[in-house]
């Protein structure tokens, strides 16, 4: 049979669905959220200095800071209260000709270029300031407050982080979970395809539905039909294989009996020729039956269990010595064409010999006197085949399907045999995982040869 490669896992392709559509949203959320938390921040602590300066405004003025310099100074001293972001924070009062009157400690330097109302931004020792500066309502002075710009970077990545990092530590418990879920969801494909696997082909029986899924239940119903199909069909094979053998058994018997007795008695020589030839088609006829016998117990090629190894090469030269004198009587030449390497295949040795035979023996049913008929095994790339050519009359191209076919005779119908041989060659073929192929020949006539798939 086919070898059947595994495909891709139902399971494992919607759990990466899901894990593509969950990235998407995590990196979708996240990017909006750092977004978001960006622009906040950037509204809350522009909101901060502008109340900031709005507060230095109104507690402020020239005189204030003249009269009280020295407590302010001891006040803006960092003590042991102080806090790590006040580095990061600044105030300066800045008189009409940029002089400084009042600043925080270690203040950046101001450019003068930013000494006007509104917000702003420099770089003093390779960090970001941002500003807002405010003219004083009392006095020609002007209030600027400021920060380092990665206070806010700090505060979005501390909250993004915050809101983006259990969802990157839950993701691994949630696809454990998703795989888990999507396991037990396909349980009942498993269950099918579990009782697919079982069948065996001489007792059929129909898929259990109880708790298939909406989804696959026209699956399953479709297998349940072709089951009982192929059952059937099944079924009459057996019946016709088992009557065709019980009619023709018994009548086959007695005959050969009667002849035996008929050549004991000694009659006249033509009666013995005659009755000679007829105990050579009775045996021939019985072979037939066994065939037809044999074959109707390998209808299943999983139960045969007796392969071994079989050297073709040596399987056709046999045949080919037995049915040489068959073919020198009709005028036939017979060529058997094999290299001195081997031939050797997995399969069984009786079926082989007789596939061979009857690929050979329909060549001399269907050549007429002098034709050629040409028998060769050889090896192309992981194949090995067998093919047997001829010279004869050929066989139209809408007749080569139909010739594989049991008991179907093509073109002179008054020719001995059942139209059993290429039938009998296609199932043995089927058995050894082989295929059969009919084409014209180099010779003129019919070429059937049978592809063998080896390692």
């Amino acid at each position: 049979m086919p070898t059947v490669t595994d495909g891709v896992s139902l399971r494992r392709r919607l759990t990466w669905y899901v894990i593509v559509i969950l990235l998407v949203i995590t990196t979708s959320s996240g990017i909006m959220i750092y977004r978001g938390t960006t622009q906040e921040a950037d509204e809350i602590f522009s909101a901060s200095l502008v109340q900031t300066a709005r507060i230095l405004d109104g507690m402020m003025t020239r005189a204030s800071i003249e009269s009280n310099r020295a407590q302010l100074a001891i006040a803006l001293e960092r003590g042991p209260e102080a806090h790590e972001y006040e580095r990061k924070l600044f105030f300066a009062i800045v008189g009409p000709d940029g002089q400084v009157l009042l600043n925080s400690r270690k203040a950046p330097e101001i450019p003068h270029e930013i000494i006007n109302s509104g917000f702003s931004e420099f770089r003093y020792k390779d960090r970001k300031w941002l500003t807002y500066a405010r003219e004083s309502s009392h006095d020609d002075l002007l209030i600027i407050v400021g920060e380092r710009s990665e206070i806010r970077q700090e505060i979005t990545e501390y909250i993004g982080g915050g809101l983006l990092l259990p969802l990157i530590f839950l993701l691994p418990i949630v696809l454990w979970l998703l795989w888990q879920i999507i396991g037990v969801a396909l349980k009942p494909l498993q269950h099918v395809t579990d009782q697919v696997r079982q069948q065996v082909l001489k007792d059929l029986k129909p898929i259990d539905v109880a708790g298939v899924p909406r989804e696959i239940s026209p699956l399953v119903t479709a297998l349940n039909q072709m089951i009982a199909d192929l059952d059937a069909a099944y079924a009459r094979e057996r019946r016709f294989v088992s009557d065709a053998s019980h009619e023709l058994r018994n009548p086959l018997a007695a005959l050969l009996v009667n002849v035996e007795n008929a050549l004991e008695e000694n009659q006249g020589r033509e009666t013995l020729d005659s009755l000679e030839s007829m105990k050579t088609s009775i045996k021939r006829l019985s072979h037939m039956v066994s065939q037809l016998l044999k074959l109707s117990h390998y209808d299943n090629p999983r139960a045969i269990t007796e392969f071994e190894q079989v050297d073709l090469g040596l399987v056709c030269q046999r045949v080919v010595d037995s049915l040489k004198p068959r073919a020198v009587a009709k005028d036939l030449r017979v060529e058997l064409l094999l290299s001195d390497e081997g031939y050797q295949l997995c399969g069984v040795e009786s079926l082989l010999e007789s596939m061979v035979s009857n690929l050979l023996d329909n060549a001399i049913n269907y050549c007429g006197a002098g034709c050629l008929i040409r028998l060769r095994c050889y090896r192309a790339a992981n194949s090995l085949v067998l093919a047997v050519e001829d010279s004869g009359p050929g066989l139209d191209v809408d007749e080569r399907d139909k010739v594989l076919g049991r008991f179907y005779r093509a073109g002179d119908t008054n020719r001995t045999g059942a139209g059993l041989g290429l039938s009998i060659v296609d199932t043995i073929a089927q058995i050894h995982d082989a295929r059969v192929v009919l084409d014209e020949s180099e010779l003129g006539g019919l070429s059937v040869t049978v592809q063998f798939k080896i390692n």
